[in-house]
């Protein structure tokens, strides 16, 4: 998979599918990478151009090695656009993903097409600052492997990891094989951020993906895009957690895009 330099940074990506076919750019949350979108990858890319690419500090992409804002990630997803010559795409983000989406919405509206929020908030709760704050302590000091699974549980439905612990395995892969330090420098990137003043400025086709068992973005908080998006559609995966794409794609898929 091909490499390229975009704003100081080495990135990594994917990018498969129909040159003449509409773009859908697929963004991963924190701590995973482009590989946790692999069955849209394959859903997708008979009828759309996908482009799939590993975040900062995530996956085959380098760290900062600074402190950034998430506006950055969103500028790294133009500068990426326009390095492959791609004026407008479909977006969904999930967690991380979907911030840096509020930010591309907000900011970069004339490079897409619409947008999906899955799984993600505009602002982080201080207890979910705090939290997350005391895990990379954790990880700095002991290792990733130290908090993976407890980082999945949260995130995946109750059982998961019994009924697809291949699917599992692969997503503990994810997490252990980033570098602890990209994980902290994306989460100091969403302890500053602050996009929920402002998402009735957003004014494009938009859906807001939930997992109906998701504790760590619940449905119930997502509802405020709904509600304060303009037009925002909202679908609640059910009987999954904050990864729906990975834990049920066959309902997941059909939600967007819009």
């Amino acid at each position: 998979m091909p490499r390229i330099t975009l704003n100081g940074i080495g990135h990594h990506y994917r990018l498969e599918g129909p040159e003449d076919a509409p773009v859908l750019t697929l963004a991963h949350a924190q701590g995973f990478t482009l590989d946790s979108w692999s069955v849209q990858i394959a859903h997708f890319r008979d009828r759309y151009r996908v482009l799939a690419p590993d975040l900062r500090g995530h996956g085959g992409t380098d760290m900062a090695g600074a402190p950034y804002l998430i506006e950055d990630i969103a500028l790294d997803i133009v500068a990426l656009l326009d390095a492959l010559g791609i004026e407008r795409t479909h977006y969904a983000g999930a967690s991380l993903g979907g911030m840096a989406g509020f930010a591309l919405a907000l900011d970069h509206a004339e490079r897409l097409r619409s947008v999906a929020f899955v799984t993600t908030q505009g602002v982080l709760p201080q207890v979910s600052i705090d939290g997350q704050r005391t895990a990379t302590a954790v990880m700095r000091k002991d290792g990733a492997d130290a908090r993976v699974d407890a980082v999945l549980e949260r995130y995946l439905r109750k059982g998961y990891r019994e009924d697809d612990p291949e699917s599992y395995a692969e997503l503990r892969r994810q997490f252990t094989t980033n570098p602890v330090e990209g994980y902290a420098e994306a989460g100091d990137a969403i302890f500053a951020m602050n996009f929920d003043d402002r998402i009735g400025d957003i004014h494009l086709p938009t859906m807001v993906i939930a997992g109906s068992d998701d504790i760590a973005t619940t449905p119930e908080r997502m509802t405020l895009y709904r509600d304060g998006v303009p037009g925002a559609g909202m679908d609640i995966i059910p009987n999954t957690g904050h990864m729906p794409y990975v834990e049920d794609a066959d309902a997941f898929n059909p939600a967007f895009p819009k």
